[in-house]
């Protein structure tokens, strides 16, 4: 399986980072996933700081990249970024 677009495989998980002009900025893009991954059943990993959001995505469960997974990195690619 290959990674959505504007993701990448690393150590066995999907990943991506995205840049922010802020801290709140980034916090409410972390709302926003949080908000996603619970319509969804399913949580990613979440990173951030200042200006910065790093989001991991894997299957605990199978210890590998569901279709799950991808699915959740797609839509969280198509959540706005303000």
């Amino acid at each position: 399986m290959e990674a959505p677009e504007g993701w990448e495989i690393v150590d066995g998980r999907l990943m991506s980072e995205y840049e922010f002009e802020n801290f709140a900025q980034a916090k409410l893009f972390i709302d926003s996933i949080a908000t996603l991954s619970e319509q969804e059943d399913h949580h990613p990993e979440l990173h951030f700081g200042w200006g910065y959001v790093v989001v991991e995505i894997f299957t605990h469960s199978s210890d590998s990249i569901t279709q799950k997974d991808y699915d959740l990195a797609v839509k969280i690619s198509q959540i706005p970024m303000e």
